[in-house]
């Protein structure tokens, strides 16, 4: 009887084994990493003139969060992303349509153009000072060329604010306090 049992346990588990082989064949290669760098990942936009301080802010600005995916073919992989921002109202907010610009960067495609891609966010700006709100964009694609056999999981994705000079070392200056 044990001999039935312990036959019977090796079926099972060779059978597990095959099974579990077959997937490795088919396993799906990691998808390229996707990062937010904090230097750019927050946007202060002041009111024109020399004032820098919290009565001067218009509104703010950062990316929240990311979700994605990727589907590869035989010649690259594809990184599909949702992106969350959150948009908030500065004391000098000026009401009214703004764009807020962000980049999708691949630093290891670097200098061709397509390394780094931006795009427009369009947001209106409500009146009233301190209002927090939550905007997504969804479907972002970017396509990443692979050689024969390079992981995707080579190359790193960047998502940030597009920010000017000025922006960049408010952010700076703010993360060294």
């Amino acid at each position: 009887m044990k001999l039935v049992s312990v036959a019977g346990a090796f079926a099972v588990l060779s059978l597990g084994a095959l099974a579990l082989s077959g997937c490795v064949n088919n396993m799906v290669p990691p998808c390229p990493e996707v990062r937010v760098d904090s230097t750019t990942a927050r946007l202060t936009q002041f009111k024109e003139g020399a004032g820098r301080d919290i009565t001067d802010v218009q509104y703010q600005a950062e990316v929240l969060s990311y979700q994605g995916q990727c589907d590869y073919r035989d010649d690259g992989v594809t990184v599909e992303m949702d992106l969350a921002f959150a948009i908030a109202t500065g004391a000098a907010v000026k009401p009214g349509p703004t764009s807020i610009y962000y980049f999708v960067a691949i630093p290891q495609m670097f200098p061709k153009p397509e390394a780094k891609r931006v795009f427009e966010l369009k947001y209106n700006l409500p009146a009233t000072p301190g209002v927090r709100s939550q905007v997504r964009e969804n479907g972002l694609k970017v396509f990443i060329p692979l050689k024969k056999d390079e992981p995707g999981a080579s190359y790193d994705v960047y998502v940030g604010l597009q920010l000017n000079n000025e922006q960049l070392n408010y952010n700076r200056s703010q993360n060294q306090k």
